[in-house]
C-alpha cells in the first residue's frame, strides 16, 4: 500500500482536527491511482470442476442474476417511490436539482444569537432548536416568511450569517444503500458471532428481538418509531445480525425512517439528532445505510464527529456503475463501502467513483430475517457492517480512527485494476 496515502490520511485527520478545511479523498485518491503499486501475485489455478459441479454453479449464477434483475427493478419503483411518499405525506418542497426538501424551512448549523435575533426581526420564526452536547453546537430550523421562496431565503439566511452553515432540511431514503427484500434461508448453517466484544452505532431502520442478537445488546434511540410491522424492521434487523455476527456486543441503534416499510424515508433533522445521539454513547464507529444529497449540515456534522476520534462507515449506494455519488458516502472523512459477491465480482448495481474506500462480502449475504429465521440479502448497505466491525474492533483495542483506517487500507487485497481504481476502491476486506 502506498505510504504517501497514508500518511496523507493522517494528514486529514489533523486538519479535521482544527477545523480546517481538508483536502477532498477525490484528490489523495487520484494521487494514489496515478502513483505506481504493486501488481498482486497471479491467483492460484484451479482445475476445471466437473461438468455437472460447472452446470449446478451456472445454474445458481443464473438464478441471482435473475433475482437481482427482479430487485433492481422493484427497488428503481421504490427509490421514486420515498420521494413521492415524502412529498404526499409531508408537503416536501424541491430543491434546484430536484432533490426533496422540507417546504418552507431553512437548516442552520451554528447560527449566532444576533443573526437569529435579526432573522426573526425579519419574518423568519424557530420551528426548532437542537443543542449538540457531543458537539458543543445548536442546530436551528428557521420557518421561511410566507411568500419567500425556500432559495431566495437560503440565500438571504447566509446572508446574515457568514460564518454559519446553512442548508436545506433535505429528505434521504433507504433504498439506494439497500436493495432487495432478502430471499428466506430455511436451511443455511448460521455463522457462529464471534467472541472479541466492542460497541458500534448504526443508523437504520428498527431492529426487533432475534436470536442472531442473543449475544448483543441493542440500545434503541428514543427518538426513532417503533415499527409498525415487521418488515418495518427487516433491513435494521438483518444490518444489527452482522454486527453482532463480528462481534459486536453491544450496538447502538438509530431509527430514523419513517413512511411505508417498503420505502421508508427521513429528513436531515433526524439525522442530526441520531448523529447526536450515537456521538453521546460514545459509538466509535457509527454505520450509516441512508442515500441522498450532499449537505452542508451533514458535512459539518461529520467532519465535528471524525475531529473527535469517530469514524462515520457508509454504503457506497445500488444505483449503478454510471450513477452519481450517493452522499453521506461521498463526503470527506467517510468511508465508503461497496459489495462484492463470493466470487469477488462487483455487485452489479454498486455505484462506482473516486469516493469508494473499500470492498467487501455484500451479495447473497445470509442475515437475520425481522419476521424470524433468516435470508440473503444484497447491496452495499450489507457490505458496510463488515467494515464498520472492523474498524470498531480496532478502536476498541486503543488505536485511534486515523491509525485503524490506515490499517484497514494495508490489508485491503488489490482488486481490477491495479492499485486504486473507481470500482473496488483500495481492494477487499475480508
Amino acid at each position: 500500500m502506498n505510504k504517501q496515502w497514508i500518511s496523507g490520511v493522517a494528514w486529514l485527520a489533523v486538519l479535521a482536527a482544527l477545523c480546517l478545511p481538508a483536502a477532498s479523498p477525490l484528490q489523495a485518491q487520484e494521487r494514489e491511482a496515478s502513483e505506481h503499486r504493486e501488481v498482486a501475485e497471479p491467483r492460484e489455478i484451479r482445475e476445471m470442476p466437473e461438468p455437472r459441479e460447472r452446470e449446478a454453479r451456472e445454474s445458481r449464477e443464473s438464478e441471482t442474476r435473475e433475482s437481482e434483475s427482479r430487485d433492481g427493478m422493484a427497488q428503481a419503483a421504490a427509490d421514486a417511490g420515498w420521494q413521492a411518499d415524502a412529498i404526499r405525506d409531508e408537503g416536501a418542497d424541491r430543491d434546484e436539482a430536484g432533490n426533496p426538501v422540507r417546504q418552507g424551512e431553512v437548516i442552520a448549523f451554528s447560527l449566532p444569537a444576533s443573526a437569529e435575533q435579526h432573522l426573526v426581526a425579519a419574518g423568519y420564526r424557530v420551528v426548532s432548536r437542537k443543542t449538540l452536547a457531543a458537539l458543543g453546537e445548536d442546530v436551528v430550523r428557521l420557518g421561511v416568511p410566507h411568500g419567500r421562496s425556500l432559495r431566495a431565503a437560503i440565500g438571504e439566511v447566509r446572508a446574515a450569517a457568514p460564518g454559519a452553515v446553512i442548508d436545506y432540511d433535505h429528505y434521504y431514503g433507504l433504498g439506494l444503500a439497500g436493495r432487495g427484500k432478502g430471499k428466506p434461508e430455511r436451511k443455511a448453517a448460521v455463522p457462529a458471532a464471534a467472541a472479541s466484544g466492542f460497541p458500534v452505532g448504526m443508523i437504520d431502520t428498527a431492529v426487533v428481538r432475534h436470536p442472531a442478537l442473543a449475544a448483543a445488546k441493542v440500545v434503541a434511540w428514543s427518538g426513532g418509531e417503533a415499527p409498525s410491522v415487521p418488515a418495518a424492521a427487516q433491513h435494521g434487523t438483518a444490518v444489527a445480525s452482522l454486527l453482532a455476527g463480528r462481534g459486536a456486543t453491544t450496538i447502538y441503534s438509530a431509527n430514523i425512517f419513517r413512511g411505508p416499510a417498503g420505502r421508508p424515508f427521513t429528513s436531515l433533522d433526524s439525522l442530526v439528532e441520531a448523529m447526536e445521539w450515537l456521538l453521546g454513547q460514545g459509538a466509535p464507529v457509527i454505520n450509516m445505510s441512508i442515500a441522498g444529497p450532499p449537505n452542508a449540515v451533514l458535512q459539518k456534522m461529520v467532519s465535528l464527529a471524525g475531529a473527535k476520534g469517530h469514524i462515520i462507515v457508509a454504503a457506497a449506494g445500488n444505483d449503478g456503475p454510471a450513477a452519481p455519488p450517493v452522499f453521506p458516502a461521498a463526503l470527506p472523512g467517510v468511508v465508503a463501502v461497496t459489495a462484492v459477491d463470493p466470487a469477488l465480482r462487483i455487485y452489479r448495481y454498486a455505484n462506482h467513483g473516486r469516493y469508494i474506500g473499500v470492498a467487501a462480502q455484500g451479495v447473497g449475504v445470509l442475515a437475520a430475517a425481522s419476521a424470524g429465521g433468516y435470508a440473503r440479502y444484497s447491496g452495499t448497505s450489507f457490505a458496510a457492517p463488515v467494515i464498520a466491525a472492523r474498524l470498531a474492533q480496532c478502536r476498541a483495542e486503543g488505536r485511534s480512527g486515523p491509525a485503524c483506517i490506515d490499517a484497514l487500507v494495508r490489508s485491503a487485497r488489490d482488486l481490477g485494476a491495479p492499485g486504486y481504481d473507481e470500482t473496488y476502491g483500495h481492494g477487499y476486506i475480508d
